[in-house]
């Protein structure tokens, strides 16, 4: 037995030595991590709250990619319209669905009712139908436009349609007689809302974003300018106007961008749970190619914004996003509530958020359907709620669901780690689970789900050391609320690396590197340099004789704090000098006057034992390329004198051991310096000869040279002339 047992705590011990020492911890409080997960049945409030979202049932999944709109009657009975093709049915609850209309026509972006009729518009070469009580459809009105955005119903059973190409409003009576009410520069009116308390009409456009206010006598004012292109959804609220812009120009949900054909998602099995299906497959939707939507500005990107204008010209931001478009939105608490609250849905990843009005906001449900399309709410309290990819009918309850689950984003140690605890408040039942891989998407190699057991809001977690790690919760049962999740995790001990050694420029001095060495530890974000690409500490650079600066890149998986020993070694020599032991900087400054000319490597070593016990403390280093120490002056040869046409001709050679020549200069009777090329032309070698032509008069005067090397080293002779 006592075998086994030092045998067990032999193993304990080898696993240990791969464990860096520091644990580190993710704690997962803000609503926007917290949205990278995944919500399945679980909303997300504005402090970061895990809670059960409202009930949702699918009423219905068409074969279409899309439905766009949606309106209930008086009797309860839900009509959708969408495409591809158009499409318009109705849901009768228990008593079935039936199918209204279906056309060859691509779409139905708009349904009304009144006086016991329903209304609906198709595109393209958009044409307004009426549904009569005796369920008979009859074409009401043909607009000489291409699409119709929206219809209104109006107290005398008129009809309000907004179109685009052009963009135009038009009164439309129930016998189908239509005369034009405004027409607009833009390129489309996408909403209408019609207030009969003022009689004014709202109406957003897409071209600027124009929120217009109307009268039916033709009086038209622009109650606001919006900062973005469209404005494509509007409800009243008393005195008060929302509305929802976007920019990044016109888009529809569900249809193709230029130049592509749309697509219907393949249809899971009906008894999946509606809001955790994932699309796998898409297959071509039916309807004549030649009648596909194509948009008409530039889809790519776009930001969507909820806006309340009180007077004209007077907006507040109510909600933003800069990459969820809002599609739909609707108030709940009521037109007359001096407390508004706000239902959006978004599109592209199918979030419905309720937004208070502190202007707080909190992500209900998260669905499958990549787009939300339009939010109907109905008189007993309920919302209809209409998708694109898949095209579906949801409801939306006001009560809570009994049970919900939430999966975080992937977290990433950088490096294999193995897993601490999980702790977390909550209220309630939540039970937790992990699970842990070494891809970065999790996948069939990843470990099981393994439940994280607990008496309290904590517990180990079961799953095996691996670099990713993912963790879920299950709520169950009314109230239940979990927040502020915290995971900690011990990375393996990874070893530091020198990742580039920078050798500067002979006499590029940092004079204060060495004493601030200590401020220049890695304290930064995962895998951080220590330093920028071009190093320098406090104090900056100068020039100064002698000087050879020494500079690196080192990162750390780990974070560790480094620590660096410098050394050099002249070639052909064995051992290396240190030059510097347990330093903490980033460039190291060397007199190399102190070191014989030739030419030398240096090698920069890095441990992480400041972090790590020594014995799971580990090092690397780096070698330099090659450099040249150099403090010897140029040698100039003695200078030859000779007679060429009556002038004096001076030859010489200026030469050095280990650098090239930078420039040579001479001087005659301490005169003003002139520049001297190489008879080559190019100052470029260690060795250089020189021709100099005097005039006779310079006979007898002094001649001074000197001849300067790329380490500023000045070699100098003087000599009479005697020719």
């Amino acid at each position: 037995m006592q075998k086994k047992i030092s045998l067990f705590v032999l193993l304990i011990i080898s696993a240990a030595l791969f464990i860096a020492a520091t644990p580190q911890f993710k704690t997962y409080f803000a609503p926007e991590q917290l949205e990278k997960g995944k919500a399945n049945g679980v909303a997300i409030d504005g402090l970061g709250q895990l809670k059960l979202a409202p009930a949702l049932e699918e009423a219905y999944r068409a074969t279409v990619p899309y439905f766009w709109c949606a309106t209930v009657d008086a009797q309860g009975a839900i009509y959708a319209g969408g495409g591809n093709p158009a499409l318009v049915v109705r849901l009768n609850g228990k008593r079935g669905i039936d199918t209204l209309y279906k056309s060859e026509e691509v779409a139905v972006f708009a349904l009304a009712q009144a006086s016991g009729n329903l209304y609906f518009a198709t595109a393209p070469q958009g044409q307004v139908y009426q549904l009569d009580k005796a369920g008979k459809v009859k074409p009401l009105f043909k607009p000489e436009t291409k699409y119709i955005w929206a219809l209104e119903t109006l107290k005398d059973g008129s009809l309000l349609v907004a179109t685009g190409e052009p963009a135009r409003i038009f009164v439309v009576s129930p016998a189908g007689q239509a005369r034009t009410l405004f027409e607009s520069e833009e390129a489309h009116i996408r909403a209408l809302c019609w207030d009969e308390r003022s009689g004014w009409l709202y109406a957003g456009s897409s071209g600027n974003g124009y929120l217009y206010r109307l009268k039916l006598d033709g009086a038209v004012e622009v109650l606001f300018d919006a900062p973005m292109d469209e404005i494509h959804r509007i409800a009243l609220q008393q005195n008060n106007v929302y509305i929802a812009a976007a920019s990044a120009g016109f888009f529809m949900p569900g249809l193709a961008l230029p130049g592509a054909a749309p697509h219907a998602a393949e249809m899971p099995p009906a008894e999946e749970e509606d809001d955790a299906i994932v699309i796998s497959a898409e297959e071509e939707a039916s309807g004549p190619e030649e009648e596909q939507i194509t948009p008409p500005a530039n889809t790519s990107g776009g930001v969507g914004a909820i806006y309340k204008i009180t007077a004209p010209g007077l907006a507040r931001l109510v909600w933003n996003s800069r990459n969820e478009r809002v599609h739909a939105f609707t108030l709940t608490s009521g037109a007359s509530s001096e407390k508004v609250t706000l239902l959006l849905g978004t599109g592209d990843q199918g979030k419905v958020y309720r937004v208070e009005a502190d202007d707080t906001a909190t992500l209900l449900l998260q669905s499958e359907p990549s787009q939300i399309t339009s939010l109907t709410p109905t008189s007993s309290g309920q919302i209809i709620m209409t998708t694109a990819n898949p095209g579906t009918v949801k409801i939306l309850s006001a009560t809570e669901r009994t049970s919900g689950e939430y999966e975080s984003e992937a977290l990433d140690a950088n490096v294999p780690a193995q897993w601490g605890a999980l702790n977390w408040e909550a209220k309630g039942s939540a039970q937790f689970f992990t699970r842990s891989g070494n891809t970065g998407k999790p996948d069939k190699t990843w470990s099981a789900w393994a439940a994280v057991p607990t008496t309290s809001n904590s517990g180990v977690i079961a799953s095996p050391a691996a670099r990713f790690v993912q963790w879920k919760v299950k709520l169950e049962g009314a109230g239940v609320l979990v927040k502020r999740v915290q995971l900690s995790y011990i990375q393996k001990n990874v070893a530091p690396e020198i990742v580039q050694i920078k050798v500067y420029e002979p006499n590029e001095a940092f004079p204060e590197a060495k004493n601030n060495a200590a401020h220049h530890a890695n304290g930064g974000e995962e895998g951080m340099e220590v330093f920028p690409n071009q190093p320098a500490p406090a104090g900056g650079k100068v020039t100064q004789k002698g000087a050879q600066s020494l500079g690196w890149i080192a990162r750390d998986d780990n974070n560790d704090a480094l620590e660096f020993r410098v050394e050099i070694r002249a070639v052909g020599e064995d051992a290396w000098r240190e030059l510097a032991k347990e330093y903490r900087g980033q460039v190291y400054t060397l007199d190399s006057q102190a070191l014989p000319d030739g030419e030398y490597h240096s090698r920069v070593s890095v441990s992480d034992r400041l972090s790590n016990p020594a014995s799971l403390a580990l090092q690397a280093e780096k070698t330099s390329e090659l450099f040249v120490i150099d403090n010897s002056a140029p040698e100039i040869t003695p200078v030859r004198f000779k007679n060429e046409n009556q002038k004096i001709v001076a030859e010489f050679e200026a030469k050095d051991q280990y650098s090239r020549l930078k420039e040579t200069r001479y001087a005659l009777s301490a005169g003003a310096w002139e520049l001297l090329y190489p008879e080559d032309g190019v100052a470029d070698q260690k060795s250089e000869s020189y021709r100099l032509t005097l005039p006779a008069s310079s006979r007898n005067q002094v001649l001074a040279i000197k001849a300067v090397d790329v380490n500023g080293n000045i070699g100098f002779r003087k000599i009479k002339v005697t020719q």
